[in-house]
């Protein structure tokens, strides 16, 4: 690719990489690897530049590149396991021995030197090593297309395994949008990498894959892809995960419109780091005042549409990231403190503002337990929205935390939920527990306690009309 992606003689590149090495502010927690684009360096080099910089001062003796493959389809990840990689700065030696490691699970990686032959995503990672640590890291080159999700993170959690005591870093080698305007741009892939920062924290990637998906729907019109590198994205989460991260930290986001000034088709590209935290973040969005006003606005205009035209109105890109990714929501009606209606998911099903929007409406108009909402009485009606968070299993009931968690119960094909609200209706948490389990999951009133039962905890972000 030298000469079509970046210099081909050895002193301009090494003048120009070592110009973009010289920003970035570094991860604030403990690094396990990089995400960087793979343009041509005039559009995505400062933001490869950004993230490589980081790198200076971390001992480390391997950087496996889990990289998009443009140009074959494949079935899981493939492997380049012997020989080295050629640029103007010289030859990056691969690490076979760990490439020998990874091959062992036969099921998840295979050694495809074709796959590279024409591939340009690991290559143009290379000077920015290389300008850094000249001939001394090896690579694990590692290209990944596949659509399936378990496949996915399974490679990525065997990688992370196979990294453990070593002196390895990875670079996911991914760009986002492809030919979206540049406001369109912006908006999708700010989510991404929002969404990207969700699965880390809720060490759920296969969110990611949800929110990729959410997002192609809802922009399909406008844009290829959401991100081209979105299954090695996937994989590296995986393997951060696995060694113990729990975050990603976004560094710098551009796409080639800021650089070309042509607006009309662009590709974007981000950098950042897969991190562990100094401090365990909270999974969720922190959603602000005027977003909460924000939501509240389209759960009632949604119920004043399905009066109006009969059908629930489709909510459009949002400049808010955070109602563009998948969330778990219920909309609670009420009238004069009295029970209206009420329905929700505890998993995400959609985007935040369409979920809002849907479960508004089929509160409204689809709760068995009571009439459809008339328009005489909207005015009446008080909604409450609560956005959950990722549930979690729990031993037994002495972790379920009264006044704080949402309680999911579920033994056989019988299950139910109480909100956290709910907790103000009983005196404790034996009482609380034992109405869940018989009138809302039709068990027995002590089911909670026998080993058969599964309890799911959550927590919720609830906020309601003044």
């Amino acid at each position: 690719m030298a000469g079509r992606f970046y210099e081909a003689e050895a002193k301009a590149l090494r003048a120009t990489v070592s110009g973009f090495l010289t920003g970035g502010s570094g991860p604030s927690g403990s690094l396990k690897g990089i995400l960087a684009p793979h343009a041509g360096y005039p559009y995505s080099g400062a933001a490869a530049g950004a993230v490589f910089s980081a790198l200076k001062n971390i001992p480390f003796e391997t950087l496996v590149i889990i990289a998009t493959g443009h140009t074959m389809a494949l079935k899981n990840g493939a492997l380049y396991c012997g020989g080295g990689f050629e640029t103007p700065l010289g030859t990056v030696d691969v690490d076979e021995e760990l490439c020998a490691e990874l091959l062992k699970e036969k099921k998840l990686f295979e050694n495809l030197p074709r796959a590279h032959a024409s591939e340009h995503a690991v290559e143009v990672q290379l000077p920015f090593l290389q300008a850094l640590r000249g001939d001394t890291v090896k690579i694990v080159p590692l290209l990944f297309n596949s659509s399936d999700e378990e496949l996915l993170e399974d490679a990525g959690r065997a990688l992370g395994r196979a990294m453990k005591g070593r002196k390895a870093l990875f670079c996911v080698s991914s760009d986002l949008s492809h030919y979206p305007p540049g406001n369109i741009a912006e908006l999708s892939d700010r989510s991404v990498l929002l969404a990207l920062r969700q699965a880390m924290r809720s060490a759920a990637p296969a969110y990611f894959g949800m929110a990729n998906g959410l997002l192609l729907d809802k922009c399909s019109g406008y844009l290829d892809t959401t991100a081209c590198g979105q299954a090695a994205m996937t994989v590296g989460a995986a393997a951060a995960l696995e060694l113990g991260g729990d975050d990603f930290e976004l560094e710098l986001y551009t796409h080639s419109g800021k650089v070309s000034g042509d607006n009309k088709a662009v590709v974007g590209y981000g950098c950042g780091y897969y991190t562990k935290a100094r401090n365990k973040p909270e999974p969720g969005c922190e959603l602000t005042k005027t977003m909460k006003e924000a939501l509240l606005a389209i759960a009632r205009r949604s119920i004043e549409f399905q009066l109006k035209d009969g059908r629930v109105p489709q909510q459009p890109l949002s400049a808010w990231p955070e109602f563009n990714l998948p969330a778990a929501v219920f909309v609670t009606l009420t009238v004069g403190g009295r029970l209206r209606g009420c329905i929700g998911s505890l998993e995400p099903r959609g985007t935040l503002a369409d979920m809002i929007g849907a479960y508004a409406v089929a509160a409204a108009f689809e709760d068995p337990r009571f009439g459809a909402v008339t328009a005489s009485e909207l005015e009446k009606i008080a909604i409450e929205i609560s956005v959950l968070s990722p549930l979690t299993p729990v031993a037994g009931p002495e972790q379920v935390k009264e006044g704080v968690h949402g309680v999911y119960v579920k033994s056989g094909r019988r299950s139910g939920t109480y909100l956290p609200q709910v907790w103000e209706h009983f005196a404790n948490k034996e009482e609380f527990l034992s109405s869940l389990c018989q009138e809302k999951a039709g068990l027995s009133a002590d089911a909670y306690k026998e080993k058969s039962t599964a309890l799911y905890v959550y927590t919720v972000d609830c906020f309601n009309e003044k």
